[in-house]
């Protein structure tokens, strides 16, 4: 849709109806208009799309440097990855943390799932002893499985403490209402 198509438009009350009193929410009048709104989205927004330009151009400009075949087989494979495996679990523990926890207790049990997993993605190669040398033993000199276990077992620690703490809260602020 064309800024010259948006403004012949015609209203759509009912999708009017469902944007909420959100100055940060799209305008379903000017949909290509609203999305340009507020300025400080373009201060992600660029940067990350001039990263992305600029790793474009060095891939398609690095000759032999880059092997195109494994890269593009990690790129797919990080994608179907994502697609398959994560988003999916990712979907299913929101669904569950839904029907199972009071709604106050969801935010911190939200950010405990995304840094524990973070943790996992990133720890997981050293925990599983990836790259290991047994003639060079201070390559990998620790128990990172371990460390890894003790690190996410922490993170849900402080995340049931937070959830609790946000249930507790919760329940007082609607007690004194009430």
């Amino acid at each position: 849709m064309s800024l010259s198509d948006e403004a012949g438009r015609v209203r759509d009350v009912r999708a009017a109806a469902r944007v909420p009193a959100d100055p940060y929410a799209g305008d379903p009048d000017r949909p290509v208009t609203s999305a340009l709104r507020p300025w400080w989205r373009w201060l992600f927004a660029v940067p990350g799309l001039a990263a992305v330009g600029y790793g474009g151009y060095g891939l398609l400009t690095a000759g032999r440097r880059v092997p195109l075949g494994p890269w593009l087989t990690w790129f797919l494979g990080a994608a179907l990855l994502h697609d398959l495996l994560i988003a999916p679990l990712w979907i299913a523990c929101g669904w569950l943390a839904a029907r199972l926890l009071p709604r106050a207790a969801r935010p911190a049990v939200a950010v405990g799932g995304a840094v524990s997993g973070a943790l996992v993605l990133v720890a997981l190669p050293y925990a599983l002893g990836r790259g290991a040398d047994p003639a060079n033993a201070s390559f990998l000199p620790r128990s990172y499985g371990v460390t890894l276990l003790v690190v996410v077992l922490g993170v849900w620690a402080g995340t049931a403490v937070a959830a609790a703490l946000a249930v507790r809260r919760d329940r007082s602020r609607t007690a004194h209402r009430g």
